[in-house]
């Protein structure tokens, strides 16, 4: 019995007219990434002995399948796809993140370089945060603008100089 050339048992002489047997481990080959192999019997059928003969191990060839996953930056999963070593994968919408009080948040890309299928993987979006601009106006009494200015969440807004009304003839102020 042999595969590849590797001697996997010796009967030694078995006598004519009898079925040999094989009593070692099952035959294995080792895969690649993209293959695996599966024992499937001998090359010929195993028979009466009537003469020398070798059998050689056969392996069935199975493509492996892989699993990518996009996850979004907490863990939702975006899409789960199965591919065969070295195919393309379809990357999915660009996903978002919702701004809060402080920022909003810009796509930034995916945590690792996105390539072929070269065995299960997981890719999580990740973003920028971008300061939220808040825009602060004061009106004066007839309402015209004494100031505007632009401020992030948390900065200290800066108070214009007090305004003045020109006294009527009823009232100061």
């Amino acid at each position: 019995d042999m595969y590849n050339g590797e001697i996997l048992e010796i009967d030694g002489e078995v006598i004519e007219g009898v079925l040999p047997t094989y009593d070692g481990i099952t035959p294995t080959k080792i895969g690649t990434d993209q293959y695996s192999y599966v024992f499937d019997g001998w090359d010929i059928q195993i028979d009466v002995v009537t003469e020398n003969v070798s059998y050689t191990a056969v392996f069935i060839k199975i493509e492996n399948k892989f699993t990518v996953t996009w996850e979004n930056y907490d863990g939702t999963v975006l899409s789960s796809n199965i591919y065969h070593y070295g195919e393309s994968v379809l990357v999915p919408e660009t996903p978002s993140k919702p701004s809060d009080e402080s920022y909003s948040y810009g796509f930034a890309g995916w945590d690792s370089e996105v390539s072929e299928c070269l065995g299960n993987k997981t890719y999580t979006a990740t973003f920028t945060p971008l300061n939220v601009e808040y825009t602060i106006e004061f009106r004066n009494y007839d309402g015209t603008t004494l100031s505007t200015q632009i401020y992030h969440y948390g900065d200290t807004v800066k108070v214009p100089q007090t305004p003045t009304r020109q006294a009527d003839n009823t009232y100061s102020y």
